[in-house]
């Protein structure tokens, strides 16, 4: 079998606690052999940790000296454009975290990045890797055509369920002209993705982005994209946004907030009539919880409720083994960067949908 020689840009809490182990569990497929991100001091614990040799606090210095098959880009949101097409131009493949970026404009220069390079650009939504999901959408496949589907994602702090499964290093030596530019940063690409909008609908879109890009992925993956929005509203300073989408014979409702409480719950849901099919994932941030199917439907006087979980493993490793088959055994590429595209102009389709 043939390993991969990865490098890291970003070691924040989603590589620390996710990607990182995931690798370290999968040592016939891939190698870290290089990590880098703009703490010096968190790349040098987190080496030390890994036994990673090569350590960087500049992406482009990583690309230039190491010898690379993968770069997994998991940093910040608005530096994911500028990493990956850097990457693709030194010759190597790369997955990239949703959001893939924050704007059209820049997934446009990705996806020429990756066509002049001829290498793989993945885009990681690890929820389509769940188990559950693909018998979810076997089942849609083989039955009639929903008659409405209910999405929903309203989650407390991922610190309440990290902290009592993961001890993460802190990026505790970053300047404050870097934390400026990060936020100015932020700020010009939704923006420019989204035109003069209020500061609400800014903080909704980067919930989209964030929270949203789960959900409206794994839905599109299972039914297709909408054919536009009905209509959306925000409240609580962005914090909450509702959304109705037309799928001509049937309409999805969309449900996303954040609150104090430490409960995960997003759920997928959809109605055929003859069936209830319900996907219910967990946080990501602890591995190995299970992302379960369940499956009501009623013959004569009996209600029948069926729950499976077709695996324990987690979404992100199979979504890397199956990057390894993409890059190694020509596996086709299910999240693509012209598939990341329908997401960003579902967000704008919402954000414009709200009411002035």
């Amino acid at each position: 079998m043939e390993k991969l020689r990865v490098g890291l840009i970003g070691l924040g809490t989603v590589g620390q606690v996710v990607h990182l182990p995931v690798l370290a569990g999968l040592k016939e497929q891939f190698e870290v052999v290089a990590v880098c991100d703009v703490s010096a001091r968190l790349v040098e614990r987190i080496a030390d940790s890994y036994q990673v040799k090569g350590r960087y606090t500049d992406h482009a210095a990583m690309l230039s000296a190491e010898r690379l098959d993968v770069v997994a880009v998991i940093n910040s949101d608005e530096y994911h454009a500028d990493c990956a097409v850097d990457a693709l131009a030194a010759g190597v493949h790369v997955l990239i975290e949703k959001p893939v970026c924050l704007s059209l404009a820049d997934l446009d220069r990705i996806i020429a990045a990756r066509d002049a390079a001829g290498k793989i650009a993945f885009v990681g939504y690890m929820r389509r890797f769940a188990g559950a999901y693909a018998a979810m959408k076997a089942r849609l496949a083989a039955g009639p055509a929903p008659l409405h589907v209910a999405v929903r994602d309203i989650i407390g702090p991922n610190a309440f369920f990290i902290g009592q499964t993961a001890v993460v290093e802190a990026a505790d030596d970053i300047a404050p002209t870097l934390i400026a530019e990060r936020q100015h940063r932020a700020e010009t690409q939704v923006r420019d993705a989204l035109g003069p909008v209020s500061t609400e609908a800014v903080s909704a879109y980067r919930l989209l982005c964030g929270l949203g890009s789960h959900d409206l992925s794994a839905m599109r993956g299972l039914i297709g994209a909408p054919q536009g929005v009905i209509g959306a509203g925000k409240k609580s300073s962005g914090r909450y946004v509702a959304a109705i989408l037309d799928y001509g014979s049937f309409m999805a409702t969309f449900e996303m907030g954040l609150d104090q409480v430490g409960r995960f719950d997003a759920s997928i849901e959809a109605f055929t009539g003859s069936e209830r099919l319900r996907i219910d994932y967990d946080t990501p941030f602890i591995r190995h919880l299970p992302t379960l199917l369940t499956v009501q439907s009623t013959k004569g006087d009996s209600l029948s409720v069926a729950i499976e979980r077709p695996s324990y493993r987690d979404p992100y490793t199979s979504e890397w083994l199956h990057f390894h088959d993409v890059i190694t055994a020509g596996a086709p590429v299910d999240t693509t960067l012209e598939d990341s595209a329908e997401d960003l102009k579902l967000f704008a389709d919402i954000i414009a949908a709200f009411p002035d």
